[in-house]
């Protein structure tokens, strides 16, 4: 039970470690306009940048729209007219970025007789609307990321209080110690040291139900329904009869080298019908050697 507490609480930091990343990730923004037939890197970054050599810097890159991918800078050689030229519109990670789903298109086209324009200039007289456009879309990505993860941790939550194992009622924990008493009363040697039974108890929550697991102790054969069964009927009736209080509601089952016997110490609205077993005439064959 620790271990999948231990694993829910893994999860859900790595939830928060990815929420946390996501805003990173949206912040680098390029600013991407047509390239026109006789483009090369070298001209586009003096058009755009004020030098020929930023074409080989991360904030300047050459984009593919149809691949959603920034092209490698030794393909620059051989600019397509199909793709894009792109200027960083902030400061640039250390890491240069391959994958870029999203770009912001400038609204003019580049004349090729354009002047040299500093960048952060250009980025802004070209493109306010359409940066302050892609802020708002990042901020309602990252706004849904963190609701989502929010309910991803509630919805964690409520898994693991359900798992926490919950101690049983002492109420219902006394009634199955008194119907093991009853039931192995019979069945005592004073001159044997070896309890003539083992028992164990399940309370079944959403049932409302105790399961009341019995076994023959070492050097016993009894109780078991292969060989005794109407002795352990018997045995299940008087115990019912002595207590009075409790209800059977179900059969008594195998498990394993287990007799599974489920009662529930009192009846309410919607619980199960109690169950009466006939009661036959009390043997001699229980096997208690």
């Amino acid at each position: 039970m620790g271990g999948k507490l231990r694993s829910i609480r893994l999860l859900a930091v790595v939830l928060l470690f990815l929420c946390a990343l996501a805003p990173r990730a949206d912040a680098q923004q390029f600013v991407c306009r047509p390239i026109a037939p006789g483009d090369t890197a070298s001209s586009l970054a003096r058009r755009l940048m004020g030098s020929a050599a930023a074409a080989y810097g991360d904030a300047f890159q050459i984009r593919d729209p149809a691949r959603r991918m920034f092209v490698p800078k030794s393909h620059y050689l051989r600019l397509q007219s199909e793709w894009q030229a792109c200027v960083a519109a902030g400061p640039v990670r250390n890491t240069p970025v391959a994958y870029a789903p999203e770009v912001l298109l400038a609204t003019a086209a580049i004349a090729a007789d354009e002047a040299m324009i500093a960048p952060a200039a250009r980025a802004a007289s070209a493109s306010v609307s359409d940066v302050h456009a892609g802020r708002t879309i990042s901020i309602v990505t990252y706004a849904a990321t963190v609701g989502a993860a929010g309910l991803v941790i509630m919805w964690l939550s409520a898994v693991g209080s359900s798992l926490v194992l919950r101690p049983m009622p002492a109420a219902v924990r006394r009634a199955g110690e008194d119907f093991v008493a009853v039931f192995a009363q019979p069945l005592n040697d004073p001159s044997s040291e070896v309890p003539p039974i083992q028992t164990r108890l399940r309370f079944v929550r959403r049932k409302q139900q105790l399961e009341i697991s019995i076994a023959p102790g070492p050097g016993h054969c009894y109780p078991n329904l292969a060989d005794h069964k109407k002795n352990l009927e018997y045995d299940v009736d008087r115990v019912m009869r002595v207590l009075g209080n409790y209800a059977l509601t179900g059969y008594p089952r195998a498990a394993g080298r287990w007799v599974v016997v489920t009662i529930q110490p009192s009846i309410s609205r919607g619980a199960s019908p109690p169950v009466t077993l006939a009661v036959p005439a009390p043997g001699t064959d229980r096997g208690t050697t």
